[in-house]
């Protein structure tokens, strides 16, 4: 059984055939072009797994004020009920850290309320500004601020995942114009074969 070879040692025997002269390069080509895209693959899948990652992040942001808002859900709290909400999504490889406002209307001739959920629009590039919360009660102002900055975080880290794709995307497209491209050398041929074939 063979041992793994380590990082090292690949860039060691990449480096070590680049300059051998008795390899079929060819071959060598087609390889290196394989375990290129094979490269690019794995960081676009190790990219959904990491996003799914930072929705799993999101989330414990979002239950850590969740479990705020439901121990605050007493007549005890000066200013219930809390107003505010925030919801976590990833679809389409877009992760979605968003805020709602919500309102409570009591239901015509029956006990309790009906709650009208109104989407909060994200003005900040990674950030909701403030003024998005002036309605917030005292007890809420803090909790939506400290899970807002971990949401920007995430935010930012997913701008950064996304633009490693992108980059991947573009690796892609050039990797296949310089397999093209290789494959368009014509091979070298001596002064004097090229002279002798003309003569004939």
């Amino acid at each position: 059984m063979s041992k793994r070879m380590t990082h090292q040692e690949i860039c060691e025997e990449w480096e070590s055939v680049s300059r051998a002269q008795n390899l079929d390069h060819r071959r060598g080509t087609e390889a290196a072009i394989r375990q290129c895209r094979q490269f690019l693959a794995a960081i676009q899948q190790q990219a959904d797994v990491e996003q799914a990652r930072y929705r799993y992040l999101a989330q414990r942001l979002c239950d850590h004020f969740w479990s705020h808002n439901v121990a605050h859900r007493t007549d005890q709290t000066p200013g219930y009920p809390g107003h505010f909400g925030c919801r976590v999504r990833l679809r389409k490889r877009k992760l979605e850290l968003s805020w709602y406002y919500n309102r409570f209307v009591p239901k015509k001739g029956s006990e309790g309320r009906s709650v009208f959920s109104e989407y909060i629009r994200k003005e900040g590039q990674y950030r909701y500004h403030k003024p998005a919360f002036t309605r917030a009660q005292d007890w809420e102002q803090p909790l939506i601020m400290e899970t807002e900055t971990g949401f920007e975080m995430l935010r930012r880290l997913n701008a950064n995942q996304a633009e490693l794709c992108r980059i991947v995307r573009k690796s892609e497209r050039l990797l296949k114009d310089l397999e093209d491209h290789l494959r368009g050398l014509k091979e070298a041929t001596s002064v004097s074969s090229s002279r002798s074939s003309e003569e004939r």
